[in-house]
Formats: structure tokens, sequence, C-alpha cells
């Protein structure tokens, strides 16, 4: 209680937000029973988190071929022996490709394993299985007395085992193979054995250290750029070491690229020249009207005498837009606190390891957030003088930069259009609660700004409309009959098309959408570490940790601006958790009408719209649990972008 009262004395939140009061977060964090219920409370979690993700998961790894790109399953019974979909997890098979693995829960625990091959007419040839768990002995699987143990349940059109392998032909939409595991002896214990006490004396180690720099770093937030630069050197082992066209869309991002570095004037749309660049729904990214592909053409042609592949240099221009982010925070306390939200999910890092326009997209727009926000930029030093730390200059060069930066806001991709209603709507309440005076110099600097805007949203729209005879809508509709595949092709009737196109209008009802089809499940996953197209993820006790201290973690940040915001913190709280619900929503409701998309990148417009609310209320917000949970899902991002994404994504050069 005396924790939440110390909170009850902080000034009001007009003063907290112009900064009229300084953090005292050293103050508050340094006192005795704090640091060791922190402390306390960190090593808990540490160490739970390293027995169910580490002793408590098991790995299955398979050496497969296949003639068809579909989806392979894995279920595992639940102490009652009954089956689930959250009892499961799926990756992606392909031809050409050999090797895949897929973590499992504790296999030491149950009695077998359903395999599901395909989800469609497909040939599939197991020619290995090997489960492998800390503690216990593999279980390998590949000679033809091996393979007895797997027996057909349904689905299967014809199984055949010999000393390869074993074939199976499947022809329904739910093939079911039962592998029987055998009784495995446990090599040692998890709690006697000197080497696992050696390692949890190692967690523990662990948990000082990071008390020590929590309590050294929270008080100028330090911490944070180094977290940041920490993960800048994941995302660049990633785009270094990855193959190309194994990250979702990619090779269709990079033909984009491609384009503008010979040419500054979109193409028109369904030109033959272009066909390598449309995608197997007949869209090309040369018609979407982002910006990226027109700078990063660009890009390519400047690099051009490194000699280096196309998808290496774009790979290192998202790179690049993730470093300026950590420099700015090195550089710019205040922009600090905006790096918060990129440094919960490995989803954030995934997306700038590898050419997409998300990236760019998500840099921009932390960019506008901070300027609406932060009491140092540009914006704030022209129109909230009373707010800014220090007086104007290079006013000029301000406006142009302020008018090339919404210019490039207004040119991203159609999700975060919800971004532009939450800017606007953040832009309102920050002047009805600071109340600034206007003058005709202001208004003037307000409209060059815009001008400067229109010119670069207008320019590039007008010309893709021109040369498009302001008829694009019809064209885009006649390249997709054009150049989409069966599945995807407009003119193909509806059930023939792919199952997951327009649900609604087949009949599939909205519960049916979200509870059997999982569409909020697989979504919240790929929003936290899910990587290639979608084939490489966690386990199920890794999102079960994410969501679990996700959830608190927000609570705890709704909690304290309840309990303290008053009515200004109160109503930014319901304009970004209001837009962010609304983003959600309309996504569920795309998914379900046109085409099912559960990918968490989708929702990147929500993490400016975090960056802007936690910037103003972190002064008032119960920081040793916030910044616990927020440590907590740091590690468990490093863990699963290392163990999963790096380990498993399919690799440059081989």
């Amino acid at each position: 209680m005396n924790l939440f009262r110390s909170i009850a004395k902080q000034p009001s939140f007009p003063a907290l937000l112009t900064g009229l009061k300084e953090d005292n977060d050293q103050q508050r964090l340094t006192k005795k029973h704090g640091k060791w219920w922190s402390l306390l409370f960190c090593f808990v979690l540490l160490t739970t988190g390293y027995y169910f993700l580490v002793m408590n998961s098991g790995l299955l790894q398979l050496e497969l071929e296949t003639d068809t790109r579909t989806v392979f399953k894995v279920y595992w019974p639940k102490k009652n022996g009954q089956l689930s979909e959250r009892n499961m997890n799926e990756f992606l098979i392909e031809p050409g490709k050999t090797s895949y693995s897929v973590r499992v829960n504790n296999t030491a625990k149950v009695g077998y394993l359903r395999l599901d091959p395909s989800e469609k007419t497909a040939w599939v040839t197991i020619k290995q299985l090997r489960i492998k768990q800390w503690g216990y002995p593999d279980y390998v699987v590949r000679s033809q007395e091996d393979f007895a143990r797997l027996e057909i349940i349904s689905g299967i059109e014809s199984l055949t085992r010999n000393d390869q392998g074993v074939t199976v032909q499947v022809k329904s939409r739910d093939p079911q193979l039962k592998l029987h595991l055998p009784a495995r002896g446990q090599l040692f214990s998890p709690w006697t054995d000197p080497a696992e006490a050696i390692r949890l004396f190692c967690v523990a180690l662990l948990v000082i250290a990071v008390s020590f720099l929590f309590r050294s770093f929270v008080h100028n937030s330090y911490f944070l750029p180094v977290l940041g630069a920490f993960a800048l050197g994941l995302i660049m082992t990633m785009a270094l070491i990855s193959a190309f066209s194994t990250h979702p869309d990619e090779y269709v991002h990079v033909t984009a690229g491609e384009y503008f570095s010979d040419h500054t004037l979109p193409p028109k749309v369904g030109d033959p020249a272009i066909r390598d660049t449309y995608s197997a729904y007949g869209v090309s990214r040369l018609h979407s009207g982002e910006i990226i592909y027109l700078l990063a053409g660009k890009y390519l042609r400047l690099l051009q005498p490194l000699y280096l592949e196309s998808f290496f240099l774009l790979r290192l221009l998202n790179v690049i837009f993730f470093g300026i982010l950590i420099f700015l925070a090195f550089t710019k306390q205040d922009f600090r606190f905006f790096l918060l939200p990129f440094l919960i999910s490995p989803q954030i890092w995934y997306i700038f390891s590898y050419f997409n326009s998300d990236a760019f997209a998500t840099f921009i727009s932390l960019l506008a957030a901070y300027q609406l926000a932060g009491k140092k930029s540009a914006l704030t030093s022209l129109f909230f003088p009373e707010q800014a730390s220090e007086q104007a200059k290079y006013t000029w060069i301000k406006i142009v930069g302020l008018g090339l930066l919404l210019g490039f806001l207004l040119l991203l991709k159609k999700n975060f259009y919800f971004l532009y209603l939450f800017l606007f709507l953040y832009f309102l309440w920050k002047v009805w609660l600071l109340r600034p005076l206007w003058n005709g110099k202001k208004i003037f600097h307000l409209i060059m700004i815009l001008f400067i805007a229109c010119s670069v949203f207008g320019g590039v729209r007008l010309t893709d409309a021109w040369i498009n005879d302001f008829n694009k809508v019809a064209l885009l509709f006649q390249a997709r009959q054009q150049f989409a595949e069966y599945l995807y092709n407009p003119n193909t009737p509806i059930e023939k098309r792919h199952a997951y196109l327009e649900m609604r209008q087949r009949g599939t009802t909205l519960k049916r959408f979200l509870a059997r089809d999982r569409w909020g499940e697989k979504s919240f996953r790929t929003s936290f570490g899910v990587y290639g197209y979608t084939q490489y993820s966690g386990s199920f006790s890794y999102y079960d940790y994410v969501r679990y201290i996700g959830i608190a973690l927000l609570l705890t940040l709704i909690i304290s601006i309840m309990y303290q915001g008053q009515g200004a913190g109160i109503a930014l709280l319901g304009i970004s958790g209001g837009t962010a619900v609304l983003l959600i929503l309309m996504a569920c409701w795309h998914a379900w009408t046109v085409d099912f998309q559960a990918q968490g990148r989708y929702f990147l417009p929500i993490i400016p719209m975090a960056a802007v609310l936690f910037y103003h209320c972190r002064r008032m917000i119960f920081q040793p649990i916030f910044y616990i949970l927020f440590f907590a899902l740091f590690f468990l991002s490093v863990y699963n972008f290392i163990l999963v994404g790096l380990r498993d994504i399919g690799k440059y050069g081989i």
C-alpha cells in the first residue's frame, strides 16, 4: 500500500505531460522492500520459465519429402487423453525441403502423438522421426520395424513401410496417424543432478545481474537503447544468415524494389513486362501506392557498385531503419520511452530482418508519433513552445522535414489508416489539454507543412492515376483475373476457390471462425514469434507465458492510469485503446469476409499508439512490477528469436 500511496502523491496529469516535475524513479526503486521483492519475483519468474520452456518441452525433428506444399500438424493428448487444437503445433512442408522441427509438450508423459501429414491431396514420405527432450534419451524412428509403431486412424488412402521410411497417400482434408511412444527412462533428475544445479545457479546470477542493471539504468532509461542495440544485433544476424524468400512474400517486395532501381514512374496496371511482380493473388506491390518501393529502388541504384544481391541490400535498408531508432534513443532521452513497445515482441524484430513494406511503415509511424508527443521534437518546438524544452531553431528545415514526414506517413499500407485516426484524435486531445495560443506565424507554419505533405502525396497518387488513365480500380480487377492463380482468381467459382477466401459468404459463422479456425489465437501467436511462412513457431508454454505476462503488463498500465491519470489520462487511454480495438475488429472482419490472414504484422500500427500512451503515463505507473514484467517479455522474445527463429529458419547457401 505504501507504494500505491507514493503514486498518489504525484502531481496532476497536465504537470506530468508538460514535464514540470522530473522523474523520481530512482528514489522509489531503491527502497529496500521494493528491491528485494522485485529480486524474488524476477527469480521465480525466470526459474519457472526455464523449467517449462527448456526442461518440460520436447522437440520433434522430421526428415520427410512431399510433392505438395501443405501443412503438417502434430497433436498430443491432455491428461484426460483428449485431443484439442490447443494441444497442437503445425508447420509448412513443401517440395525440395526435407528437414523440419517443431516444439511439442512434455513427450515423456504422453503415450502417443497424432500426426496429420497434410490438409489436402498429397504424397508424404517420412524418412526419419526423432524426439528430443532434456533429461531423456532420444527416441528415433527410422527403420521399417520402427515405423510399425505408426498406425492409421482415418483419412489415409494408403500407407507403405520400407527401410527408407513410410509413405502415405492423402486424399482427404483430415488424415490422421497415431505414433505410439515407448516409456523412456530418465537419464537424471532435474532437481538432483549437479549440472542442473549449476544451471539454476546461473539463472540466479542472471537475476542478480538483471536487478543491478535495472536499478542502474532505470533513472535515465538508458537500458532501453541498450536492449534495443542487442535486438539490432539479432536482426542483423537474421538478415545475414537466412535464405532468400524464406520470409513471407519477400520475393514480391524485392522485385518491386528492383523495378524502381531503373524506373521512377510506376508501371501501368497489367503491363506484361512486370508479370513476375504479381503474387498468386494477382496483385503487384508496384500498384500499392506505398512510397517505400520508390525509395528502396533509388537506394539500390546508389549501392549498385557493391555488386551484392538485391535482397541483401534491401534487408540492410530495414536494418538501417531500426538502427536509426536505436541511435535516436541513445541521443534523445525522451525518445527512449517510444522504443519500449519495440522490445516486447520478437515479431517486430523479425519484420526488420527482411525486406518488406511493414518495417518502413512502422519506422515512419513511430517518428510521426514522437513528433506529436515528444517534448524535444521539432513539431513541439514549433506549435507547443510552452511544452518544449528548448527554443525553436532552424525553423524552415523543421518545416520541410515535417512536411516530408507527413507526406510519407500518408503513403503507407492501408492498415495504418487507423493510425491516422489515432494521431488526429491525439492532436485534438493535446490541444484541448494544453490550450496553446495560435497566431498568424503558427498558422502559416502549419499551412506550409500541409502544403509540402499534400504535394508529396498528391504528386505520387496523381501520377499513378494518370498513368492508369484514371481507371485504376477496374484495371486492378482485370489484373487479378489475368495473373491470379486458379484458387485465388475472381473468375473461379466461389466454392472452388481457396478455403480461406470469403469464409462468411461460404456459410462459416463468426463463432466457428473464431473457435475452430482460431483466428484470434493464430493472430496472437504471429504477433509474438512465428517465422517463415508461419511454419516455425514456439511451444505452447512460450505463448502461454507471453499471454499471461502480457496481460499482467497491460493491466498494470491500465490500473495505474485509471488510479492516477485523472480525466486527461483516462481520455488518452480511451483514445489509444479504442483505436487499437477498432483496428483488431476490422482485421477480424476482413479475415472473415475477404481473406483469412491471421498475421500479427497487421497490428503494427498499435506500436506507436502504445508508445505515445506510455510516454505520457510513465511517471504514474507502478514501475517495479511494470518493468519486471517488461524484462520478462524481453527475455522471452530473445529466447524465441534465437531458439526458434534463428535456429529453424532456412539458411543462406544451405
